[in-house]
């Protein structure tokens, strides 16, 4: 077996579904035969951490919403594979940045990507405690989501903001860059856009990707990582 299609569920591993009957994974087993096999896992550290440590193959298949995405690329990191073991990715739903960097929106187009696409290096915006972010995040108050709250941010050492703001976020943009968004009300906006976001504020919520930090944070600092995450896209 060389390529393995993990599906990432958010529910426990008794309840994950099987995807093997699935339109993906029939198109997969059609291209790939007996190359090819099929793993459902809940949404944990533990249950991604067992399925990695399993698997020996060519080309790691993620079956994910962008959460579950999260999930398994930060397990990579941690395990120092991010760089090395070749991936595709399958998303459930369309995710901005890989849409600009080549992945199609069609499930044809993204299977033959995972079975004929080359595997690249690419970007991951990392942040000082040790996360990652595929796509987007988002800081808000941490008491009261959407009321203002005072933030401090730069981006590529150019001021975005000093003062209330009602949130803060952060697009990937490509390879290099990230756009930094500050939402000063409900019709006033602030966007700078650099390959560094650096913040302080008083106690916020910062949601990655969709998924939530569990502690209130005062400060963070994002950038633009190149060439961290092995990737197979259309050639």
């Amino acid at each position: 077996m060389t390529h393995l299609l993990l599906s990432i569920d958010a529910s426990t591993a008794r309840q994950v579904p099987d995807r093997a009957a699935f339109p993906a994974a029939r198109l997969l087993a059609a291209e790939l035969g007996p190359a090819f096999s099929t793993l459902s896992v809940g949404h944990s550290d533990a249950d991604v951490d067992r399925a990695l440590a399993d698997f020996a193959g060519q080309r790691l298949i993620i079956d994910a919403d962008l959460a579950g995405l999260h999930l398994a690329l930060y397990r990579l990191m941690r395990a120092g594979r991010l760089g090395e073991l070749e991936t595709a990715v399958l998303p459930r739903a369309p995710i901005s940045y890989l849409r600009r960097i080549g992945l199609p929106d069609d499930l044809p187009g993204r299977v033959a990507a995972a079975v004929h696409g080359t595997a690249r290096l690419i970007g991951v915006v990392k942040d000082d405690s040790g996360g990652l972010c595929v796509d987007s995040a988002v800081a808000e108050r941490w008491s009261a989501p959407e009321s203002s709250w005072w933030v401090r941010a730069v981006v590529d050492d150019q001021r975005l903001c000093d003062g209330p703001v009602r949130a803060l976020s952060m697009q990937r943009l490509g390879p290099n860059e990230l756009v930094a968004t500050a939402r000063l009300s409900r019709f006033t906006r602030q966007r700078r856009v650099g390959r560094n976001l650096q913040f302080a504020c008083d106690e916020a919520q910062i949601v990655a990707d969709g998924v939530s930090r569990e502690r209130a944070r005062a400060k963070r600092t994002f950038w633009s990582e190149p060439k961290l995450w092995r990737l197979a896209l259309p050639d």
